[in-house]
């Protein structure tokens, strides 16, 4: 008996006996009833009276106080109610985002003597970055303006110095994850030409500058109608140009709780997520003043509609799907993430900024490819980057909506301003007319066959790398990666991935660290499908597995490994969230 008839039947069988067992308990309910509402009669008759008695006391109590006192106690009375409430709901909003653990432990970090002793480790870290980032100080580095300027020429010659500081990257032997794109000595020159020609350019000024208007338009076109939009798909289909990935995600989940508190008049707004969605929604949260729900991936780490049904309420403003998601590669279940918004009214945005110009063209090499974009009723919203497989220059990006109605609500209009009238499509004000012009340069360059003859040598180097590391003993591939992300992680516990990953950095591998569960993630381009790229990978990451499986513990200097191990067992992430600015105020402070 097939799987469906047999749920069926059962089905049926439970019906029967709800039927069965209603018709038997009705007339037992109404005979004990009839026995038992005669002994209740005389309870109910002296509640009525007990509630009679304590109304009239209180009257009698209220009367004492004068009209002007009863409204202050009254208007007291709500708001410390309302203040009580508030700190409830806040309380009950911090459990279930950090959970019991990190809230406890964070209670714990404040008592004085661990206060003490994580602020010593604190400096401790800091003091070790800095020492650091002192031994790579550069000897001429500047600390104000000079006071002369230096001839074109000699500044030609340091820039060029200075460029042989930064990785080098060689024709199809990328040993990135991701970062360079694109692939092809022509296709930069053409880039580089494209940006030449409008390195003045500002679309602020559309009047001054029609072409660069009329490019950003034909991108936003050339984009969507590979996605779903354009005249084969939905001609509604519009959007904009931003400076890449996370302002495009910013710009529409900004967009999509304006149009939900206008439509709604949602003020608390609350945006749905994985937990494996990127961290550039977390960012639009935070600036935005938006609760996060995180919700947890499945086992085959993609995000399922039934979650996102559970969690939707009538505060939430956006539901978010990835396409592919950043950390495994590996695509949520777009429709019934849609359909479950969809069904609620809710907008639902997917983010495609690594799939958006490489899933489609993987469908229409004939690969296993999940509906994911506007063709998908529910999807409002989606993100897509030229500048990662859309082969532009940095940064570029477009962000697309299913209509005019939504987007309006990314726009920031000003009427009553001294300056004038003023309107800005996103963020930005002035914005770099030379991105625009690389962006449209490589994709009329590429065209539909040049997208699908990248996507065809991107995604054989990821079969190549995915069948090479199951053949290594004590690694495996997390799930099934429709795009070119593939996350591995290590099946042997005597196996610390990050101790590989560290072993794979000394040998000139730059592989992405990732969390819950460790591991680590390759994201393969156009740079990385030269003849024996991936054989090289595949070859140095079995041997630096079997190094650190033969000797485990041994931590490869200034790696990564002792980090993430310390990050993991933290239970307060807030400490490691220090650490992590300490980071950044170094890089953004040493020289």
């Amino acid at each position: 008996m097939k799987m469906g008839s047999l749920t069926g039947n059962l089905e049926y069988i439970y019906q029967d006996a709800v039927r069965a067992y209603a018709g038997t308990l009705k007339p037992v309910v109404a005979r004990h009833w009839a026995a038992l509402a005669p002994a209740l009669q005389p309870l109910a008759d002296k509640l009525c009276l007990c509630v009679d008695s304590l109304l009239e006391d209180i009257n009698a109590s209220l009367g004492l106080w004068a009209p002007w006192q009863l409204v202050l106690l009254t208007v007291v009375a709500t708001a410390l109610l309302s203040w009580v409430l508030d700190a409830a709901q806040h309380a009950k909003h911090t459990l279930q985002d950090k959970g019991v653990t990190q809230v406890l432990a964070r209670l714990a970090f404040r008592l004085p003597v661990l206060r003490g002793i994580v602020a010593a480790k604190e400096q401790k870290v800091v003091d070790d970055l800095e020492e650091s980032m002192k031994k790579g100080a550069a000897p001429d580095a500047l600390h104000e303006l000079p006071p002369a300027g230096t001839p074109a020429a000699d500044l030609k010659r340091r820039l060029g110095a200075k460029g042989l500081e930064d990785h080098q990257f060689k024709e199809g032997a990328s040993t990135v994850s991701g970062v360079l794109y694109m692939a092809g000595r022509e296709h930069l020159e053409l880039l580089e030409a494209a940006y030449s020609t409008f390195s003045m350019t500002n679309p602020m000024h559309a009047n001054l500058f029609p072409a660069v208007r009329r490019m950003e338009v034909e991108v936003v076109r050339m984009t969507a109608s590979i996605l779903g939009g354009g005249p084969l798909g939905d001609p509604g289909v519009c959007g904009a140009m931003t400076s890449g990935g996370t302002e495009s995600i910013l710009t529409a989940v900004k967009a999509s709780r304006d149009y939900m508190a206008a439509t709604r008049g949602i003020t608390s707004p609350e945006m749905i997520v994985a937990v494996s969605a990127h961290a550039a929604f977390i960012k639009a949260a935070e600036y935005f003043g938006i609760r996060l729900i995180r919700l947890p991936v499945g086992k085959d780490y993609r995000l399922g509609g039934r979650a996102v049904r559970r969690a939707i309420s009538r505060n939430t403003v956006l539901v978010v799907a990835s396409a592919p998601g950043f950390p495994h590669g590996v695509m949520d279940h777009v429709t019934e993430i849609a359909a479950a918004a969809a069904a609620r009214g809710v907008p639902c945005h997917v983010d495609c900024c690594l799939g958006g110009f490489v899933l489609p063209f993987a469908a229409r090499l004939g690969r296993r490819v999940p509906p994911f974009d506007f063709s998908v009723p529910g999807v409002t919203s989606i993100s897509a980057d030229t500048h990662k497989f859309g082969q532009g220059h940095k940064g570029t990006s477009v962000v697309l909506y299913r209509s005019k109605d939504i987007r309006k609500y990314q726009y920031t209009s000003i009427t009553d301003w001294t300056g004038g009238l003023y309107i800005s499509p996103g963020f930005a004000g002035s914005r770099s007319g030379a991105l625009i012009a690389t962006a449209w340069a490589s994709l009329v360059h590429l065209g539909e066959d040049g997208f699908l003859e990248a996507t065809s040598a991107i995604l054989a180097a990821a079969d190549e790398f995915q069948a090479g590391v199951r053949a290594i003993p004590g690694m495996e591939v997390l799930d099934s990666p429709e795009g070119s992300v593939v996350a591995v992680r290590s099946t042997n516990r005597s196996v610390d991935i990050y101790e590989v990953n560290d072993l794979m950095t000394r040998r000139g591998w730059h592989l992405s660290p990732l969390q819950s569960p460790p591991a680590v993630h390759i994201c393969f381009t156009a740079a990385h499908t030269g003849p024996d790229t991936v054989r090289r990978l595949v070859d140095d990451l079995a041997e630096c597995t079997a190094e650190v499986a033969a000797a485990p513990g041994t931590k490869a200097e200034g790696g990564t490994a002792p980090m993430y191990g310390a990050a993991a067992a933290m239970p307060d992430r807030s400490v490691v969230g220090r650490f992590l600015v300490a980071y950044q105020d170094l890089l953004l402070d040493s020289c």
